[in-house]
């Protein structure tokens, strides 16, 4: 059954081909990448965080060259997923950030580490998604609901509310589940560590909509999702493969409904 959760999620991405996630683990770069993307995700931020501008522009070179060896290492068909999250990522903080005014970064600026970043913890995502249990992909989703029913009653996190609606709806595509429920914690965990480490800063008032918000919001990975969603749905168009016949070479693919 893991297998076709796998292959859903992937062809969900736009992920070609029954081998779409041979080469994840284990592969002879996969542990490598593993150590690489990680480090870069936590001592990069460090690096910004205490380097000041040179410390920042350090960080974005090393992301850049963390992506690039993904791209050359990763199976083909990942690819136009990771241009696409590139392109959607830069676009999404510029308006999250810049226009909307959610947060801000520690320069007041959009670090060009930043799209390259999205793109290794959706690397990340992709590889820990495969071995993700069934019961994960049930309780992420229920636990979301539940803290921001609470956060929405004791009107200490009201934007939480209106994020997980967001994370809700991803889950109603039943081909990218199991990455939407991983990417959700795993991007959650991203925010805790930056905002922590002092990289950004999400402000307590929501613009627009009368909300609060804590710093990070601890729905914030349905932003992730939704960067997920758009990104396959790019893929998916760019290569001509509509949804349903994705869902159908996956299910035929695993040999497993």
């Amino acid at each position: 059954m893991r297998g076709s959760f796998s292959q859903r999620y992937a062809l969900d991405l736009g992920i070609d081909g029954p081998g779409a996630l041979r080469g994840t683990f284990p592969n002879p770069a996969g542990g490598l990448n593993l150590a690489l993307v990680v480090t870069a995700l936590l001592l990069g931020l460090i690096v910004d965080r205490y380097g000041g501008l040179t410390g920042q522009l350090a960080a974005s070179v090393w992301m850049w060259a963390v992506f690039f060896r993904l791209l050359g290492t990763s199976p083909r068909g990942w690819r136009l997923p990771f241009y696409a999250c590139l392109i959607w990522s830069a676009a999404g903080e510029i308006f999250l950030s810049l226009v909307w005014g959610l947060y801000t970064y520690r320069l007041e600026n959009i670090p060009f580490f930043v799209p390259p970043g999205h793109v290794l913890v959706l690397w990340l995502g992709l590889t820990a998604a495969s071995r993700a249990p069934r019961w994960f992909v049930a309780a992420v989703p229920a636990i979301a609901a539940l803290y921001a029913l609470a956060a929405w009653w004791c009107r200490f996190d009201t934007f939480s509310i209106l994020l997980t609606g967001m994370f809700l709806l991803c889950m109603f595509r039943h081909e990218g589940r199991v990455l939407y429920a991983v990417m959700f914690v795993l991007s959650l965990l991203m925010e805790l560590y930056g905002t922590w480490m002092g990289n950004w800063v999400w402000h307590r008032e929501v613009p627009y909509f009368g909300l609060t918000s804590l710093n990070p919001p601890l729905a914030v990975g349905a932003f992730y999702c939704v960067l997920d969603v758009l990104v396959g749905m790019t893929a998916r168009g760019l290569t001509g493969r509509p949804r349903a016949f994705a869902a159908q070479l996956a299910v035929s693919a695993s040999g497993v409904r």
